[in-house]
């Protein structure tokens, strides 16, 4: 079968270094670190696995980042201890197809998605888990690298078949439908964002970013705190638009005035220093960075209220250096989150967002905006990184 995989060796990295001088297109290039390419189809390796053929997938701007090798080798993610070969896809629809005998809760052709797409003390089979696996957070495992993982080729949502332990897929509800259930990891990322400081009534609340998690914060913000007020924050208009449709109050357009539109709107002062060094005091309460990127966190960091909070839901391999001193001069709370994870009691973030879905407190409608066959997936990608001219919002690529 094929399967789109990245390796980091370091012949390919060095190969794509020198491409992408000369073209922004490299990552999808044949001097790319990510191939597609033919791989062994995988088998289950003992009974507590499962195997799933893959219906269609959504490109996630964490894929991106690994075609495009956005990876700062002296960040804290580059000396996480991973897999040799890390296959791509995982905003996934599947069907289940085969079962190992001490899998309970799934049956032959139950429609999953996946909720773990990083090894864990469960992947690798540890008794006991470390304790961040037994709290259910199992993105920030412990024990990485301990064991290796029982198959190299297991697949991903970019691959026709792949492998999961039995606690990876989770079960698409009956009434689902295939977009729905495609868009349901992503929900659950935003949930698990939002869960990291849920708006109180009259809340201020900015969205930096209307991408699809971003989209998907504003959602779920709403649903889960009807009386917040939400600002949206983007470039592009047409994801500014479908901002409004998921529940914005109002929107601002990233550009040069964007810190006299977000002090009015906020109702805070506005401060200029030296150089151009603008600043806020007294701003939104509470500001939800789905971008990450170094620029995002430095304003979200500036733009938010005193004793305000900031939740970095943006993912971002490449840091570099920012301006964190509002952190103690205005004790702001920030924090992060890695996907999803326990929310409350035996509540995971997908079961929370598999509710909100069912409910209909989140329409998904017109999020999924274009489809391409896997064998496709450059173009796929152009039409990712030119969203201002394909109006893109979520990308699927289909197997056929």
């Amino acid at each position: 079968m094929k399967g789109l995989y990245f390796e980091g060796t370091v012949p390919r990295v060095l190969a794509y270094l020198i491409a992408s001088r000369f073209s922004r297109y490299a990552g999808i290039s044949p001097f790319s670190p990510t191939t597609y390419g033919e791989v062994p189809e995988p088998e289950i390796p003992d009974d507590n696995w499962l195997k799933i053929k893959n219906e269609s997938c959504g490109l996630c701007g964490t894929d991106m980042h690994f075609m495009f090798f956005d990876l700062n080798t002296k960040s804290f993610s580059a000396a996480t201890p991973g897999i040799k070969r890390k296959f791509l896809g995982h905003e996934l629809l599947g069907r289940v197809v085969e079962t190992g005998n001490n899998v309970s809760n799934l049956k032959k052709g139950d429609r999953v998605t996946m909720r773990i797409d990083w090894p864990s003390c469960f992947q690798m089979e540890i008794d006991p888990p470390c304790l961040q696996c037994r709290k259910g957070s199992y993105m920030l495992c412990e024990n990485l690298g301990k064991k290796e993982m029982p198959v190299r080729d297991m697949g991903g949502g970019f691959s026709p078949y792949m492998i999961m332990h039995k606690t990876q897929p989770y079960r698409i509800p009956d009434s689902f439908t295939d977009d729905e259930a495609l868009l349901l990891e992503p929900t659950a990322c935003a949930v698990h964002g939002v869960h990291k400081h849920i708006p109180e009534k009259g809340d201020r609340v900015l969205v930096i970013g209307c991408g699809t998690i971003g989209l998907l914060t504003i959602a779920v913000a709403k649903a889960l705190q009807p009386r917040a007020e939400i600002i949206a924050l983007d470039r592009l208009s047409h994801q500014l638009e479908m901002a409004v449709k998921m529940g914005a109050h109002g929107t601002v357009t990233a550009g040069k005035e964007t810190c006299h539109d977000l002090a009015r709107l906020s109702g805070a002062k506005y401060h200029s220093g030296p150089f151009g060094n603008e600043i806020m005091l007294g701003g939104f309460d509470v500001i939800y960075d789905c971008v990450g990127s170094n620029n995002t966190l430095q304003n979200a960091l500036r733009w938010v209220r005193g004793n305000g909070h900031v939740v970095l839901i943006g993912i971002n391999f490449n840091p570099g250096s920012i301006d964190y001193s509002p952190v103690w001069n205005q004790e702001i709370r920030l924090t992060g989150i890695n996907c999803h994870a326990g929310e409350t009691g035996s509540l995971t973030s997908f079961d929370i967002a598999a509710d909100l879905i069912t409910k209909k407190k989140i329409r998904l409608d017109g999020m999924i905006t274009h489809r391409f066959p896997m064998e496709n997936y450059r173009e796929a990608a152009r039409a990712f990184l030119d969203k201002g001219k394909s109006r893109a919002i979520k990308i699927v690529l289909d197997h056929t």
